[in-house]
């Protein structure tokens, strides 16, 4: 069966390489072969990059250029525009099933669909809109908002299969819809990562990777893994690190992440602490060694309507890695965080971070070895690249048996 996935990325991002064409290949064995079509404005090294990435991958790739200005309306302009190139390659890759990734190329596929049997799987994305609301001032009451909130619902009745990273996405989307709706179409996967990159490692290499950073062995080492801003909660994050200094002075703090000037600004105010955090900017191979290193991985972040529909990669890859972890509660699906893996907050207040800091110096060092254990365990049950491409296997088994009914 050939798939047509239809994704929107700018030149920041990295997910098509990282998160999604790992799956497409696990995908290639099962009998489904995915074909790129990238909405983007990247420039012509990310371009090579990309292209190259997806034919070592064993699928086809093509970019359609997204007008850039202005942005809003040069957006709309070009998922209009869009569906003409869908339809070209529709018809160049034979294309069994078209799966757009978010509103923008789910509307480009509303549109070369129209009149046509054609089957689609629409990738929701978690609540993309509502994030927009809550993080980047889009207006809910406003035209643009509702334009493409009908958009959403309208690809939702139309797919055969709807996929989406966390329960109450479904109930949300599935109410949105409207009466008629089916449940069943609605799939929930993970965003899944290799095991033979992901994983706890050894002892050796473990102690290797400390000696890089300068820490010793038996030093409480926390790390956060990701992008820095206003919604992963920084200060709360360097606060908690204060608590568990006061009870810990060896204690260190290892933040990986592409934006270090960004970090490394908002650190300098804090001098007591300062001089026992490290940023690193590292690759994606690289980081897998620096997580089973440490001790406790953070994941916290701002509460807020969007976020019921986000899985979190760093929480599998922190798991994976056989590192108990501390999150959010609501943010995505949690329910395999227990108190043999990690913690969950609710409000990230002072209580909550003195709490935190006590669990982590009194349970979770010295029971180490045994969480690494139950971590690892976690992770490959939900987390893994197996798990996930299963869960996208069935989806897509489900769109086929429906061509056919």
């Amino acid at each position: 069966m050939n798939i047509l996935f239809i994704t929107w990325d700018g030149p920041q991002t990295s997910y098509l390489e990282g998160l999604f064409l790992p799956i497409f290949q696990v995908l290639k064995t099962a009998g489904f072969n995915v074909h790129v079509l990238q909405f983007t404005w990247d420039d012509a090294q990310v371009f090579e990059h990309r292209r190259i990435a997806c034919e070592e991958a064993g699928c086809s790739y093509e970019r359609v250029s997204v007008i850039r200005k202005p942005i809003a309306l040069g957006s709309l302009m070009s998922a209009f525009l869009g569906y003409k190139h869908i339809r070209k390659a529709i018809s160049k890759w034979n294309i069994d099933v078209v799966m757009p990734r978010s509103t923008l190329p789910a509307l480009s596929s509303l549109m070369a669909l129209y009149g046509r049997k054609t089957s689609m799987l629409f990738d929701a994305d978690g609540l993309q809109l509502d994030e927009r609301v809550d993080f980047s001032g889009l207006s809910p009451s406003g035209p643009v908002y509702r334009l493409l909130r009908d958009i959403e619902a309208q690809a939702v009745r139309r797919a055969g299969v709807v996929i989406t990273r966390s329960d109450k996405a479904v109930e949300i989307l599935l109410a949105r819809a409207g009466a008629g709706t089916n449940k069943d179409k609605f799939h929930v996967v993970a965003n899944g990562r290799d095991t033979d990159l992901f994983n706890p490692g050894d002892q050796d290499s473990r102690t290797n990777t400390r000696e890089l950073l300068g820490v010793l062995s038996d030093t409480p080492l926390l790390v956060y893994a990701g992008s820095i801003g206003p919604q992963y909660c920084v200060p709360e994050m360097l606060r908690l690190f204060e608590l568990v200094k006061k009870k810990r002075p060896k204690a260190r703090f290892l933040i990986l992440t592409g934006s270090p000037d960004i970090i490394k600004a908002q650190i300098k105010s804090k001098a007591n602490i300062a001089g026992s955090i490290i940023v690193k900017t590292v690759t994606v191979h690289e980081v897998p060694a620096y997580l089973a290193c440490a001790d406790l991985g953070i994941a916290f972040r701002k509460s807020s309507f969007s976020m019921q529909g986000v899985a979190p990669i760093k929480l599998g890859e922190y798991l994976l890695c056989g590192l108990p972890l501390v999150a959010t509660e609501g943010i995505g699906d949690t329910h395999m965080i227990d108190k043999k893996v990690g913690a969950l907050v609710k409000e990230i207040n002072e209580a909550e971070l003195e709490a935190i800091a006590d669990w982590f110096v009194d349970e979770v060092v010295p029971l180490r070895k045994e969480m690494r254990e139950s971590c690892s365990r976690v992770g490959v049950k939900y987390f893994s690249l197996k798990a996930c491409s299963n869960s996208y296997i069935k989806a897509l088994t489900q769109v086929t048996q429906g061509r056919h009914d």
